[in-house]
């Protein structure tokens, strides 16, 4: 009745007031169990988690149910061994492609998969962090931050799994950050909740709100279905390219809005506690997955990388791409972060098409601020205040065209549905980064001039 009443899915509707129910939630936490035995507060997120869950997917919670079983026994009898890694991909990760395998559809769907992935690389993480604990003196000083010398409990590693401000829609968070909160670590000097919390909750709740209408706004104005119909295919192709930007953004704005509705309800019951600025000011960043004023305004795909999805950013960061040093390559150690996560998303082609898209980006990226840095004058002449605004918009276009030509692969799934839409743009976003800018940058790296100390370096090479 309420999805009718607002022209939504009901299953969206479910998942929105499911993360609302993190505020309520929140307060009760603050209220009632803060300060409570930890086993006590494990229950009370269980519960929750359990409800919540229910709510929205009935009787396929057993699937989340299972897994919980399962990171339970490989965190306490495998620790420490490196079947205990490959057991993990196999039971969280093997278990989410099986279950796309039978749930997916040819729509975003919103089924048990959807929070399961979540909790697939929580506990993929969760198992490796207690690995790490067990070769403890060996590791390196940001590994020792989440590192899990003890491992949880049953209850405690339900309680992870399930924790209601981060279990359906992320964010990403450590054992080590959950047990810091639990313990009270994050209170106050007078063992208090902190109140510096109450205002940041506030704003990206509204800041949720406002981009959560601004996404069913845009879905009504362009729908998917657009970018097959006869409209689109008449339209020039700039329109066509520019159509698919404005669509690209006004689609991302659903995760926005998720992860910024999920991030109030973390910080008011104070999971997303940080520390304190260099003001001395209590900061509150801790589990952000969405840093808005860089992503709307950053002009390069650096910018890009560091303000969207930040706690799967993280978690690929830590838990893979810094385990393939043994790789020697860093371009291919990102490719294979990159392989990962397109899987981590399931079958389809335009998944990898993506994945594959945004490191020849990243790629051409580095080779033009290796020109930019090499070419005397050329930096120089860049940091001009004149020409400030000039670099900011041309980075800008570039970054949202190619991400709007990409994301068609993405955000229309399935390759009957974007083949069409990607092919009357003649592939340009493939042509360009693929083909011609590599070639471009083989012929400016030889025959523009280098500085000195970079000619050197060659002759020396």
């Amino acid at each position: 009745m309420v999805a009718d009443g607002v022209g939504a899915r009901e299953d969206g509707v479910r998942l929105l007031l499911t993360v609302l129910a993190g505020y309520p939630l929140s307060a009760a936490h603050r209220c009632f169990f803060y300060k409570k035995d930890p086993q006590i507060q494990h229950a009370f997120f269980v519960a929750c988690g359990i409800v919540l869950y229910f709510f929205n997917y009935g009787f396929t919670i057993y699937h989340s149910l299972i897994s919980i079983l399962f990171a339970y026994v490989i965190t306490n009898f495998l620790r420490g061994k490196n079947e205990a890694v490959w057991a993990a991909h196999i039971a969280f990760l093997g278990h989410l492609l099986v279950g796309y395998w039978f749930a997916e559809t040819d729509t975003y769907d919103i089924t048990w998969t959807t929070p399961f992935c979540i909790m697939c690389l929580r506990f993929i993480g969760l198992v490796m962090d207690v690995y790490d604990g067990q070769h403890y003196d060996s590791l390196k000083a940001d590994q020792k931050l989440t590192a899990i010398r003890d491992p949880p409990s049953l209850l405690e590693t339900a309680a992870f799994g399930l924790f209601f401000t981060g279990t359906l829609v992320g964010p990403q968070f450590s054992l080590a950050r959950f047990r810091a909160f639990v313990n009270g670590d994050f209170l106050d000097e007078q063992k208090q909740v902190r109140s510096s919390g109450l205002m940041p909750s506030l704003g990206r709740f509204v800041a949720g709100v406002f981009y959560m209408v601004i996404n069913q706004w845009g879905a009504v104005w362009i729908p998917d279905s657009y970018f097959n119909s006869e409209a689109y295919f008449n339209a020039s192709f700039f329109w066509r390219w520019t159509w698919a930007v404005i669509w690209f953004r006004l689609t991302m704005y659903r995760y926005c809005a998720a992860w910024l509705l999920s991030e109030g309800g973390a910080i008011l019951n104070g999971i997303a506690y940080n520390g304190k600025d260099e003001k001395g000011e209590d900061k509150w960043d801790g589990v952000r997955d969405i840093h808005i004023s860089r992503w709307e305004f950053g002009h390069d795909y650096n910018s890009v990388v560091l303000s969207f999805n930040c706690g799967t950013n993280t978690f690929a960061k830590n838990h893979i791409f810094r385990r393939l040093r043994w790789l020697n390559s860093k371009p291919l150690a990102h490719l294979s972060v990159l392989m990962y996560l397109a899987v981590w998303h399931g079958y389809h082609l335009g998944y990898f098409l993506l994945f594959i898209f945004e490191f020849s980006c990243m790629i051409a990226q580095e080779q033009l601020y290796f020109l930019i840095d090499r070419v005397p004058g050329w930096k120089e002449f860049n940091q001009q205040t004149w020409m400030r605004p000039i670099c900011w918009l041309t980075g800008k276009m570039i970054i949202s065209y190619s991400m709007g030509f990409a994301f068609l692969t993405f955000g229309l799934i399935k390759t009957r549905l974007w083949y069409k839409p990607l092919f009357s743009l003649y592939g340009i976003g493939y042509i360009l980064y693929f083909v011609a800018w590599p070639i471009l940058f083989q012929v400016l790296k030889r025959k523009l001039p280098l500085k000195k100390s970079e000619k050197v370096e060659k002759k020396t090479e």
